[in-house]
């Protein structure tokens, strides 16, 4: 070829690869062009499991892929949140986050740090647990339920679904303020702890709203206070602990979305949207309102800020009731 000739080609080639990215050549492709992965660190079917999954028609609406949602359960949410820690920052693989993160912060010995190693994209509820007996129990309010501990010091069972559970770590908080000894009996699990209260097997169990409210409603139980800091919508008749005298006891169940640390932050604020949006659908608000949850109204810093100051909180009262995993 002439040098002329060859000239020309080369000026005619640089022309056209310099149109390369006006058709999206080696540019990166625009987020979401696939499924989105929601990581559940909890079995199918509870509290956290439905907060997921409530979010998926929005995602799909919104951003044109379907959020996926899948349960890694084990080692007290553990497992699933060290799934999520070493994914790729790239937006595609999330965290649905709450209590259990902030707990197991002070309860294991973890390869991941959930404070430094995540990014906290937007809230979804909140809830109290809520201290609950059988109709027949001689306690109708926790005042009632103090004096019959002080007259008989440790001779009152209450039961969880575990060591290092929230509704453990509530009642550890209110023996230390209410200077009372309770006996902890610890089920593998709330459902069975639930079963034994019911059956009277067991007089008292703290225990999520949410999961607290059909039998309450049905009167095979009754509830003594509940943790958050203000009453309940759910329970408008039930008083706080605060209430009844125990201004340090709050301590609330919640829920929110995190992403691993790294992830861009045109991602983060597209997430963040669409979580939000989803939130102010009356029939989410609805569903989550009537089973006592109270839906987020948090800017991201004020989250953040939440979310480390619940894990002091956790992280305090493991350390000062010396508990520790089974």
């Amino acid at each position: 070829m002439p040098l002329q000739d060859r000239r020309a080609f080369m000026a005619a080639l640089a022309a056209g690869l310099g149109t390369l990215p006006a058709l999206g050549l080696g540019q990166p492709a625009a987020w979401p062009s696939r499924p989105v992965k929601l990581i559940v660190p909890a079995a199918a079917g509870g509290a956290s499991d439905r907060l997921g999954r409530m979010l998926a028609p929005d995602f799909l609406k919104a951003l044109g892929q379907p959020l996926v949602v899948e349960n890694r359960a084990g080692a007290g949410s553990t497992l699933g949140t060290a799934s999520v820690a070493g994914a790729p920052a790239d937006g595609y693989t999330l965290l649905l986050s709450g209590v259990f993160n902030s707990i197991g912060a002070g309860l294991y010995k973890l390869k991941y740090d959930f404070l430094k190693d995540f990014v906290q994209v937007a809230p979804l509820a909140f809830g109290p647990n809520v201290l609950v007996a059988r109709p027949e129990f001689p306690a109708e309010n926790l005042a009632q339920l103090v004096a019959r501990a002080k007259a008989q010091p440790g001779s009152i069972n209450f039961a969880s679904g575990g060591v290092g559970t929230s509704g453990h770590l509530l009642m550890e908080m209110f023996q230390h303020a209410a200077n009372v000894r309770f006996t902890h009996v610890a089920y593998k699990g709330g459902a069975p702890a639930l079963q034994d209260v019911l059956a009277g097997v067991t007089p008292l169990m703290p225990i999520n709203q949410d999961a607290a409210l059909p039998y309450i409603k049905a009167g095979k139980l009754k509830a003594l206070a509940v943790s958050s800091a203000q009453r309940n919508p759910a329970y408008p008749n039930v008083p706080t602990f605060v209430e009844s005298g125990y201004a340090d006891v709050v301590a609330i169940s919640w829920g929110g979305v995190a992403a691993p640390k790294g992830t861009p932050a045109h991602v983060v604020e597209k997430l963040r949207a669409v979580v939000q949006a989803a939130l102010q659908r009356p029939e989410i608000r609805a569903s989550l309102e009537a089973d006592g949850w109270v839906v987020a109204n948090m800017a991201p810093a004020e989250f953040d800020a939440f979310v480390r100051n619940d894990t002091a909180k956790m992280l305090r009262i493991i350390r000062d009731s010396n508990i520790s995993a089974e």
